[in-house]
């Protein structure tokens, strides 16, 4: 039997390897799943950790636009996939950063959005692509990014009705982790 290895990866590499496989049973044609977690280390010492088994399509990028920006760049794949995680899992992200749980729900997303930047132009510096992709996510990625909270809300047990607490959605999900972490 293979033993998996945990793949690590530290603020100032220049280089790295993730594990995935290509499996014709996920929802979408083109997503991937990780065969082993993932540790990030980011500049602000921030460490992200992506689970195991985590779905991903990388660049989210409409197929008109693949000849220019390709849905898989194997050097901001590691960009995307962090990216993709913390827009479905931004409340397990902040669990160890409670100073992330004041942040309003557009500056967290900005947060998530700097980082996938951040990424690119650590392992493909310079390169306009990078710009594009992330004014790509600026533009557009407010409809997932609110997706993934109001199922996160939900799993939390928050009742449907109480998802939009206040006009930022902030006040509902802060209070629901200090209540989870209260709980641990």
């Amino acid at each position: 039997m293979e033993t998996e290895r945990l793949a690590i990866i530290d603020c100032l590499a220049h280089s790295y390897q993730v594990v995935v496989v290509i499996d014709s049973t996920l929802a979408k044609i083109d997503q991937m799943r990780l065969l082993q977690e993932l540790q990030v280390e980011l500049l602000d010492s921030r460490v992200v950790v992506v689970a195991k088994d985590f779905v991903t399509d990388c660049h989210s990028t409409p197929a008109w636009s693949q000849a220019v920006l390709p849905e898989y760049n194997n050097k901001t794949n590691l960009a995307a996939i962090v990216h993709d995680w913390l827009y479905m899992e931004w409340e397990q992200f902040v669990d160890p950063y409670p100073e992330l749980l004041a942040l309003q729900e557009s500056q967290a997303r900005a947060y998530a959005d700097s980082v996938y930047l951040e990424l690119m132009e650590r392992f493909n510096q310079g390169r306009w692509p990078n710009k594009i992709y992330y004014a790509g996510v600026r533009l557009f990625g407010w409809w997932n990014w609110r997706k993934f909270r109001k199922r996160n809300k939900i799993s939390l047990g928050m009742p449907r009705n109480s998802i939009e607490d206040d006009r930022s959605g902030r006040a509902g999900v802060r209070s629901a982790l200090i209540r989870r972490l209260r709980t641990k």
